[in-house]
């Protein structure tokens, strides 16, 4: 099905030729927003992120360990002979993309981040490296080191949550950081050549339509090149499910909520940036609300669908 927005499979077939799928590695990184016993963080955060507990342990205490950080290496080795193996099997796939996803993939002093991006791409020929972290790791020094990996056949892309453009909502959420700190980082990451794509969480329960909106005039101002667009999942062992289940003050997204707000955001995103996600995915096991919605091509034909009953496409409301 054609989509009226640029799809993250178009825009790979136009850049590559062909398709590419995603290694995604968990590296073995923590938050600085939570705590290595996983308490604090952001309140729909459930801790499942990263897979080493020992090493958000060694990060707090600031020792080094040798041996957590071959095994940490070792880990990146296996999993990528792991992605090989299924997008060749599943995808006959010919190029793939490494993404550092699980966690803030920057959250290491510099020296320890150059020798796992070094590893990890020496064990593939990888079209693009792309690093998930947040706006507040993303010093100068860490941009140059990303630029560094930048080559004519190679891209650097880098994911930033932001989540809210509204700093009472971030505050909300204890994100940890205000809308002005991922003003900068992007800017900075831009000063350096990197490709942005910037994570949006949907939350009515905080937020309302005109802070949407907000949003993705600030990403168009910033020129971020793609962007992620997640509805709010409530996960047990969350602050989120606490105030859920407690006070009933925090509901996410009906599916004809999202389906509105999510056509109404693309129709004022810029026309050039990438869209690469509308939907969250959690696994069930996980996830306490909600556990109603469709899978994802019926969402996504939905949104489609809203679109054209108020005749838009991406871009088509910028004033």
């Amino acid at each position: 099905m054609s989509y009226p927005w640029y799809t993250h499979s178009e825009y790979l077939k136009k850049r590559f030729g062909q398709s590419v799928y995603r290694i995604g590695v968990d590296a073995g990184f923590s938050c600085p927003n939570r705590n290595c016993d996983r308490s604090g963080g952001c309140i729909y955060c459930d801790g499942t992120g990263a897979v080493a507990v020992y090493q958000r342990e060694e990060e707090k205490s600031g020792e080094r360990s040798e041996k957590a950080f071959l095994e940490r290496l070792e880990s990146i080795e296996k999993q990528i002979e792991r992605g090989k193996r299924f997008i060749h099997y599943r995808y006959k796939a010919n190029l793939a993309s490494l993404y550092f996803q699980s966690w803030s993939n920057t959250f290491a002093p510099v020296d320890r981040l150059k020798k796992i991006y070094d590893h990890a791409l020496s064990l593939g020929d990888f079209c693009e490296l792309v690093v998930s972290t947040r706006p507040d790791l993303l010093d100068d020094e860490v941009c140059a080191l990303l630029e560094s990996y930048q080559t004519p056949d190679r891209d650097v892309w880098v994911e930033v949550g932001l989540q809210s453009a509204n700093d009472e909502t971030l505050r909300k959420i204890n994100r940890g950081h205000d809308r002005e700190c991922y003003i900068r980082s992007i800017e900075r990451l831009h000063r350096h050549g990197l490709k942005v794509c910037t994570h949006l969480l949907l939350m009515p329960c905080f937020d309302r339509r005109k802070t949407y909106l907000d949003a993705i005039e600030l990403l168009n101002a910033l020129k971020v090149e793609a962007v992620k667009i997640h509805n709010l999942h409530i996960t047990y062992h969350t602050e989120l499910e606490r105030a859920f289940l407690e006070d009933g003050c925090i509901s996410p997204s009906s599916i004809s909520r999202h389906v509105e707000d999510v056509a109404l955001m693309l129709s004022h995103l810029h026309s050039e940036c990438i869209v690469e996600r509308l939907l969250a995915e959690t696994t069930k096991a996980r996830l306490l609300c909600p556990r109603h919605f469709p899978d994802k091509r019926d969402i996504l034909e939905m949104i489609a669908k809203k679109m054209a009953q108020n005749g838009w496409v991406q871009g088509s409301e910028i004033k």
